[in-house]
């Protein structure tokens, strides 16, 4: 009796696992949005079509996301002056301290830290953890989901080839 719910658990986990990756998976084509950044303006995800764009859902209170910026900021000065667009959409509920931490952080790039844009955003990607992050290539279909440190640099690195 044990083994068989230990095995219908584990099959289970599989299968979330397995329509997890479907939802976010690469080859799709990613939701469309538009949004305005932190400078007033607007972005629309389908009128990027021909650069390589980074979405990164993050927090400020988010260890792990902490841990990220540097190489998010590396990655900006390495393929910023390419075609290629970083998008940060901040899950902070205070968000005069998150557009401190970019500010103080030097992280130059598009910022969106309102609420209600980016809750929209994490519902339409399902987002279930941060952070998170969606590479979406010069034809508009997601190429990675979840890439960190170097993975992520060699990820745009060779998708700017």
């Amino acid at each position: 009796m044990k083994r068989t719910r230990t095995l219908l658990l584990i099959a289970s986990f599989m299968l979330g696992a397995a329509l997890f990756c479907q939802a976010q998976g690469a080859g799709i084509t990613p939701p469309d949005f538009t949004v305005t950044d932190i400078t007033g303006a607007e972005h629309t995800l389908s009128k990027l079509k021909g650069s390589v764009v980074l979405l990164d859902f993050w927090a400020t209170w988010c260890p792990p996301c902490r841990v990220e910026v540097p190489h998010l900021i590396d990655i900006q000065k390495r393929f910023g002056d390419r075609k290629f667009v970083l998008i940060s959409i901040s899950l902070d509920r205070d968000l005069e301290a998150a557009r401190r931490f970019v500010k103080d952080k030097g992280m130059d790039w598009v910022h969106v830290i309102d609420r209600q844009a980016a809750r929209e955003l994490a519902e339409k990607y399902e987002v279930s953890f941060i952070p998170s992050t969606f590479v979406i290539d010069r034809g508009g279909k997601i190429a990675a989901t979840q890439l960190r440190g170097n993975g992520l640099k060699d990820r745009i690195a060779a998708l700017l080839k």
